[in-house]
């Protein structure tokens, strides 16, 4: 056998290679291609410890293209396959611009419901709304649920900002410091434990 059979690491632990082909090598950038498993066995954790302070450090997943693809993060998928779905499997993503529902917002949903605009909390992608299973509950210039940034509260009732409201139905609404019911401000005392 030589020097190019099996897993070897060179003295100052800096290099990995196996049969002679450099897998790691923390000196130089590196692409890695291919299915490659991090962490799996041994500790079954990936960590990432940013170097620096500022805001654009951690994990940072791109577009399939730039600016109208998609991206994602699947939660709970299955531990032999990189593709399909499972019972269970959640969803974090912004779909491509081409997309039907939500194009280019952002969605968290159960994966096999990804596809259903009525279900999931989805934000649209101007922010300006927020739907959870296709209930707009806040957001500017929505059709349905609340509006003129509202925000729903029990029953689809829309508490609204700066508008007073003696609607016997429902009628909360704030105008910046207190909140009102019927156009009666609401006070709080202090709870006892």
């Amino acid at each position: 056998m030589g020097d190019n059979v099996g897993l070897s690491i060179n003295g100052d632990s800096s290099i990995i290679k196996f049969n002679g082909n450099e897998l790691v090598n923390v000196g130089t950038e590196q692409t890695i291609t291919g299915k490659k498993t991090f962490a799996g066995v041994t500790c079954g954790a990936f960590q990432i410890n940013p170097t620096a302070t500022s805001f654009d450090d951690g994990l940072r997943i791109s577009r399939t293209e730039e600016s109208t693809g998609s991206s994602a993060i699947f939660l709970g998928c299955s531990r032999t396959s990189n593709t399909g779905v499972i019972a269970g499997q959640w969803s974090i993503f912004t779909p491509p611009s081409n997309y039907v529902n939500n194009p280019l917002g952002f969605v968290i949903v159960l994966a096999s419901e990804a596809s259903d605009n009525t279900r999931g909390l989805r934000i649209s992608a101007d922010g300006n709304t927020l739907t959870f299973n296709g209930s707009v509950i806040a957001g500017t210039g929505a059709t349905t649920g609340a509006s003129n940034g509202s925000v729903n509260y029990s029953a689809g009732n829309p508490i609204l900002w700066g508008v007073n409201s003696t609607d016997p139905i429902g009628g909360f609404y704030s105008n910046g410091s207190n909140i009102c019911w019927r156009a009666h401000p609401l006070t709080q005392g202090s709870v006892p434990p």
